[in-house]
Formats: structure tokens, sequence, C-alpha cells
């Protein structure tokens, strides 16, 4: 019976393979099931070069929010890093189910009486506690191992919630510069003609001077905002994982996704962010696994190492001499109380971090639901009534222009007012589509994605 036990844990050690592939497709088909992009991990093969060519095609059009997420799964190099750990954890699985090895020994003595005779002997040994605890240790390292698929899952998420939203802010920026411009050209028209007014003596010094420094603030304000672009470019092209020519190639429209007609069903997002946060799925595995580290112990302590072998002897009377050898180790001093203390003190940390996340969870996402439910109020105030009566503002302010009943100072200022608020409404739309991708990321994937079935809390 004893030799048959051995038998199979050597064959099961033996059939298990060490390749991450497996580990990796369910945290694809996790990523899938929250609303993320296909993932590929580079392995050398050839759909490899059909993967590059495709990102190389969406490197030199427009990028969007989601292009930008799709070129960040593939590109990415710290993302890339953190595939490994999904090899590492599956090493740690095989490694976990292989016996330790043997052990030989020998021993030579030289006796003076025996000139023609040096007794001997030789031994095998094998640690029988960990053919009982194997079972044991392969739960413990699967346990890990599924912790290690959800924070990679969470990754991907989290890279792909960065690069919306960098794409979002770089839309923004750059549909500010030509708000920018525009005002610019206004307090530039301003200046001219108060410098021409001065001149022949229709102004004061002080009115002439107060329009150059509008005019000059507004190429501060200028610069400010293309500053701002370069910055938001980078970031993109960092998050995405771009060096070389590639940082050039791409560019995204000036203009701002309009907002959806309507939101997403968010009355039940709370239980939605439980049930679907990979962080969280990743701390229940963790604390899973320490379970079963307890278990691991708990055996450990109440058997101590044995090892059980064979040995044979050569005494000096040339006679050979063949037996089993025993090997226990006596819990006199170490009894394990201490490490099953301190593992049972892990669990009960690792049960109340997560009870921690859950309450965290429940709370940025009531925040960020909140958030978005704001942006959005403000974004159609812009944009249904308060641009509406500054572009009528503009236009009744141009027929007194005409009819000679209003200045152009006036007509300039009420054309300065309505570019200032479309840069407001700029501003409005950034932060709502900005929440949108913290609230995806709060909610663990997108909320439009449906309920996972196996992570149901």
């Amino acid at each position: 019976m004893r030799s048959t036990l051995w038998g199979a844990a050597l064959l099961l050690g033996g059939c298990a393979s060490v390749s991450p592939k497996p580990a990796f497709e369910d945290v694809s088909k996790l990523v899938q099931e929250r609303g993320g992009g296909q993932l590929h991990w580079d392995q050398g093969t050839p759909a490899d070069e059909q993967v590059r060519a495709h990102i190389a095609d969406l490197l030199v059009g427009n990028l969007t929010a989601e292009t930008a997420v799709e070129v960040a799964l593939m590109r990415n190099q710290g993302l890339v890093a953190t595939y490994e750990e999904l090899g590492i954890a599956q090493a740690d699985l095989v490694q976990a189910g292989l016996l330790r090895n043997p052990s030989f020994g020998a021993r030579v003595r030289f006796s003076p009486g025996a000139a023609n005779r040096t007794p001997a002997d030789f031994s095998i040994t094998q640690n029988f506690l960990d053919l009982f605890t194997l079972p044991l240790r392969k739960r413990v390292a699967a346990a890990e191992l599924d912790a290690k698929k959800a924070r990679v899952g969470g990754a991907v998420l989290e890279l792909a919630a960065q690069a919306r939203e960098a794409v979002v802010a770089l839309q923004a920026a750059q549909a500010m510069v030509e708000v920018r411009r525009l005002v610019l050209e206004a307090q530039g028209a301003a200046a001219e003609l108060r410098r021409r007014q001065h001149a022949v003596g229709n102004v004061g010094e002080l009115d002439l001077v107060q329009e150059q420094a509008f005019f000059e603030q507004g190429k501060l304000d200028l610069a400010r905002a293309e500053a701002v672009v370069l910055d938001d470019r980078e970031r993109v092209n960092r998050l995405l994982g771009l060096w070389g020519t590639d940082t050039t190639s791409w560019k995204v429209e000036n203009l701002l996704p309009d907002l959806p007609e309507a939101e997403p069903a968010l009355e039940h997002l709370e239980s939605l962010a439980v049930a679907r946060r990979l962080d969280l799925a990743a701390a229940r595995s963790e604390a899973h696994a320490l379970e079963e580290v307890a278990s691991l112990t708990g055996v450990s302590r109440v058997f101590p190492a044995v090892q059980v072998g064979v040995s044979t002897e050569h005494d000096p009377e040339g006679n050979h001499v063949t037996g089993p050898d025993l090997s226990v180790e006596l819990p006199i001093f170490d009894q394990g109380q201490a490490r099953v203390a301190r593992v049972l003190s892990q669990l009960r940390q690792a049960q109340a971090r997560q009870a921690e996340m859950a309450v965290n969870i429940r709370a940025e996402v009531r925040t960020l639901r909140n958030r978005l439910l704001a942006t959005r109020g403000v974004a159609e105030h812009y944009r249904t009534v308060l641009m509406p009566l500054r572009e009528r503002i503009v236009k009744e302010s141009q027929l007194r222009y005409n009819a000679n009943r209003l200045g152009v100072f006036q007509l300039l200022l009420a054309r300065r007012e309505q570019i200032e608020a479309y840069r407001d409404y700029l501003d409005a739309v950034r932060d709502y589509w900005t929440a949108r991708a913290e609230l995806e990321r709060a909610a663990g994937g997108s909320l439009a994605a449906p309920k996972p079935s196996e992570n149901k809390s």
C-alpha cells in the first residue's frame, strides 16, 4: 500500500506542467467577463507577429480610449512583468506537488585488527511525512495561484482604466488649447482696437494698459495649456509602453466624446463591485491559502519529521546486513506551538483585512457614483442652459452693435465670456469621463458587463 501511494505521488508530480499558459487563459477570461479587452502574452508564437502588426497599425492613426487600452495591454512592459507572476505561482504549484529527493548516506570505519576488511554501511532515506502532507501543500499552492491570477487580472483592469483616463485628459487638454487660442484672438483684437483708439486720443493710458495686460495674460494661459498637452501626451506614451518614433506617430481627436444618453443601472453597484473586484477575490484566495497553511502546520506539529529508508552494512567479518532505517524527530524543545499561533494570527489578520477591503470598496463605489452623477449634472447644465444663454447674449450683443447701441468692447466681452463658458463645459465633460473611468475601476469592470457567477458573494 505504501509503495502504491509513493508511486502515485511521484506520478502526479511528474505529470504537472510548469507552463503558465492555462493560468493566463484564466486571467484573460476574468478580464473579458468584466468588460475588458482581449489579452495577449508574447510567447514567441506566429500569432505574436500578427498582434505586433495590428498594434503598429493602431499607432499611425487616431487613438481612441478603447484602442489606447488595446495598445497598453499589449505594449506596457510593467504589465508583461506582472504576467510573470503567473509563471512563478505555477512553478510553486508544481514544486508543492513534488516529494523531496531521498537522502543517500555512507559510512566507512577503519579497524586496526581487520587489515583486509573495512566495515562500511550505506543507507537511503526519504522524508515519510512529505507523502502525507503533499495534498495539503498542493492546496496551499493552488490557492496562492488563484490569488495571483486575481492580482494579475486586477492589474490589467487598473491599467485599462488609467489608459482611458489619460486619453480623455489629453483630448480635453488639446481642446483647451483651441479654446485658449480663441480667447487670445479675441483679446488680441481688443488690445489692437485699444491701441488705435489711444493713438487718436479716444481712450486713456489706463484702458490701453488693461487691454494689453489681458492680452499678455492670454499668451501665458495658452502656453500653460500647451504644456499640459505635452505632459498628458507623455503620460499616454508611458501607459502604452511606447518609445522611439511610436511616441510621435499617433494622435487623438481634440473633441471629447459626448455624454451617453443615459447611465446604466447603478442601484446595485456596491454588491456588483464586491462580487467583481479582483483585488478582493485575491484577498479571499490569500485567506484561503492561510487556512490551508494552518492545516498543514497542524499536521506537521502532530507528526514530526519522519525519515524512513533502508540501510545495508558490511561488518568486519564480511557479512552483509540489510534492514529498514527509521529516524524520528523528537518534539522536545520545539513543539510547533509558535508556528501554529503565528499562522492563526496571519489568518485572522487576512480575514479582517478582507472585511475592511469590502467596506472600503462599497464606500469608494458610493463616492464615485455620486461624483459621476454630479459631474454629469454639471455638464448637462452647461450644455442645455448656460451655453445657450451665452450664445444668445452674443447674438443680442451683435444685433445691438450693428444698430450702434452697443460698443465693440461689450461685444468682445460677450464673445470672451461665451468662450470661457465653453471651456468650463469641456472641464465638466472631462471630469465626467474621468469619474466614469474611476467608477468602472472601482466596480471591477465595465458598468455594462454582467455580474460574474464565480465571484458571487
